[in-house]
């Protein structure tokens, strides 16, 4: 039962990027720096206008939605029963990795909670509740992440390599986070950019987890 919570986290992952990938292809087009331009640019896009119901072109964006939706929707679904994996193999360590265990368990599934109402809270016609979701989302997987890498260091089962990867990767989601919050206010190809670069970061963390909590296992 742990080795497929594990696998089911990993494809869920894998549908993530082929989902999100397919739904760029799909996008009906535009940014909000240049409503005209045509299809979605890496650069100039964040990955919530995949999941407008109406692209900044005006035209219908049914398809990329769709897409976006069960990208994130398989993703952050699939993660829950990792997220209580992993408490369940470090609680047992002591007292306290079970308290941080239940901290980090708690904001992973409090983060795929608030990716939910992302989906169901297109940025073009709930902005705000949009953003309240996004503002839980990312700040859940900061403290999830942090409470994670203490047990990582903490327990001697896991290698060196394995917590120093996840630390860099996690390192990169934070760095880049802050980049696009600064972006929000300053420059949105900033917070483009530090989007996807986060996006990148998290990815490969929890592909770092997934592989180190199956070799514990």
């Amino acid at each position: 039962m742990k080795k497929k919570i594990s696998i089911i986290a990993l494809l869920g992952i894998i549908l993530y990027v082929v989902f999100i990938g397919i739904a760029m292809i799909f996008y009906a087009g535009g940014s909000k720096d240049i409503p005209s331009s045509i299809g979605y640019s890496f650069w100039m896009n964040t990955f919530s206008d995949l999941g407008r119901t109406t692209a900044w072109n005006g035209l219908p964006n049914t398809i990329s939605m769709i897409l976006f939706s069960l990208a994130y929707g398989i993703h952050v679904i699939t993660m829950i029963p990792y997220y209580l994996l992993f408490y369940a193999i470090f609680k047992g360590n002591s007292a306290l990795d079970s308290k941080i265990g239940k901290i980090g368990s708690f904001f992973g599934i409090l983060s795929s909670i608030a990716f939910i109402g992302i989906i169901f809270t297109p940025a073009d016609i709930l902005h705000t509740e949009h953003w309240i979701f996004v503002y839980i989302g990312y700040p859940s997987i900061l403290i999830m992440d942090i409470a994670f890498a203490i047990l990582l260091i903490r327990d001697e089962r896991v290698s060196k390599l394995n917590s120093t990867l996840f630390i860099i990767f996690a390192l990169i989601f934070v760095v880049a986070i802050l980049f696009g919050l600064i972006g929000v206010s300053v420059s949105r190809t900033i917070m483009v950019i530090g989007q996807k670069i986060s996006r990148m970061g998290i990815m490969i963390s929890y592909i770092v987890l997934i592989w180190t909590t199956w070799k514990l296992e």
